[in-house]
């Protein structure tokens, strides 16, 4: 009987220790799949010679550590058994392990560090979720192979390239979450949702493997009573993005402003094709980082819509500092949502922010992050440079008009679309919330007032 609790013991040895050790076997598999992602690299040799040199290095450490973990459990695993034939004088080779009862002992054991062990999620993401992340996005070139080849994975007809498609932009916090997601809801548009996560390029591989139903809606982190879910739309095209640029334009503390040349033109089009369902549907993103290439983007194709929302600059400015100060406490708490957000080149706001830069040598904004002034500084280096962009090119629309006339600007973009929308999910909202300004620049208000008049001028009438 006493031998059979101490096979038990030894099994809770082996799942501890394996629990304890488990960050030894996951960075091995990060550095396995890093090791993968430079081989598939297409950089010019000596670049790749010395990033695989690199990722070799890094591996064979891993592989050290995982050897030694190994033969950690084993020692531990075997040490009561050891101690127990020590005691009873019996040699370790005599010891009985062929008895079914040893391996029922050895197996109860085992199982229960696995059932009392504290389960750590962050959000609704488990460890196993969060490593299958890292191994996807943090791999750009697997990614682009995945993407190569996803169009096999396609289900039903040929989905044509198209030239049409539609994208939502701003300053963060001017309402283009919220309008983006009513376009999805009123219109015959195709879009990434959190469903898609971490296989962004793979879209229809990914659905191959894991196609969930309608999950329950709540409340986004915003606090803003935006409710989601995994088939809830999201500005997740930026990964295609960084990806194809190799994050050249994301400095340490700026977003930069880039040429997109044709080769990764075409291969966006082409993205866009795996996510659409059919040949009348058109493809719908919302995208905040699209001021940094929408010339060039512009340049290459004339048949695209883009939207440019823009707020009133004190309540905007509000807005930026509240979520700032939010997801810098969220980011404290939990690393996780800081490398999330660096994944899908969201640096609006939180401790991964940085601004955008118009110029080559961009002035830096004096103020303090958790100051009014620095986003009145924000949005008007953002704004400004918008208003040096041909205007008759992309829609401009004004967030209080969307809150206060939803229908109505929904009409308008349908005309514009040559598209029939449904209106069955459009109310009203009216934002009576005043921000108190008295302490803060009186210049930079000035500025930012001129600027925002000049975009009240040029904006959509509806």
């Amino acid at each position: 009987m006493l031998y059979f609790v101490i096979a038990g013991v030894a099994g809770i040895i082996l799942a501890t220790l394996i629990i304890v050790l488990r960050k030894v076997f996951f960075e091995m598999l990060e550095a396995s799949v890093a090791l993968a992602n430079e081989v598939l690299s297409k950089e010019d040799e000596r670049t790749k010679q010395s990033k695989l040199i690199a990722a070799l290095k890094r591996m064979l450490i891993s592989l050290g550590k995982t050897v030694g973990a190994f033969a950690l459990i084993f020692g531990g695993t075997i040490l009561p058994m050891a101690a127990y034939g020590f005691f009873k004088d019996i040699s370790f080779e005599n010891i009985d392990s062929s008895s079914t009862w040893f391996w029922v002992s050895l197996s109860i054991g085992s199982i229960l560090p696995f059932v009392f062990k504290k389960k750590k999620k962050v959000e609704n993401y488990s460890e196993a979720s969060m490593l299958l992340h890292k191994l996807i996005l943090n791999n750009y070139n697997l990614s682009k192979f995945l993407l190569s080849f996803d169009k096999k994975f396609k289900r039903g007809e040929k989905i044509n390239d198209k030239s049409d498609f539609l994208i939502v932009s701003g300053l963060a916090r001017a309402g283009t979450t919220s309008l983006t997601d009513q376009l999805f809801k009123a219109g015959q548009f195709n879009s990434l949702d959190y469903s898609n996560m971490p296989f962004l390029l793979a879209p229809n591989l990914w659905k191959k493997l894991y196609n969930p139903k309608k999950a329950k809606l709540k409340e986004r982190k915003h606090g803003d009573k935006m409710m989601f879910g995994l088939n809830t739309i999201e500005a997740l095209e930026e990964y295609f993005f960084k990806a194809f640029l190799n994050d050249s334009f994301i400095q340490e503390s700026t977003l930069t402003i880039h040429e997109i040349d044709e080769e990764v033109y075409h291969k966006y089009i082409e993205y866009q094709s795996l996510i659409r369902t059919n040949n009348d549907n058109l493809y719908l993103s919302k995208n905040n980082n699209l001021i940094l290439r929408y010339p060039s983007l512009r340049a290459l194709n004339k048949d695209f819509k883009a939207i440019f929302l823009f707020r009133k600059p004190e309540d905007h400015a509000y807005s930026l500092l509240n979520q700032h100060l939010r997801f810098s406490e969220f980011q404290h708490d939990d690393d996780f949502i800081k490398t999330y957000m660096d994944w899908l080149g969201h640096h609006e706001f939180g401790g991964n922010h940085k601004v955008f830069s118009f110029e080559e040598d961009p002035k830096k904004i004096e103020h303090s992050k958790d100051s009014l002034n620095y986003w009145l500084a924000v949005w008007l280096n953002y704004y400004n440079y918008l208003t040096t962009l041909d205007d008759s090119e992309f829609i401009l629309l004004e967030y209080e008009d969307y809150l206060q006339r939803p229908q109505a600007v929904l009409e308008y973009l349908g005309n514009e679309m040559q598209m029939s929308f449904d209106y069955s999910n459009v109310k009203p909202f009216n934002n009576k919330k005043t921000i108190d300004v008295s302490n803060c620049d009186i210049d930079l208000l000035s500025a930012t007032q001129d600027v925002y008049n000049a975009l009240k001028e040029r904006k959509v009438r509806v």
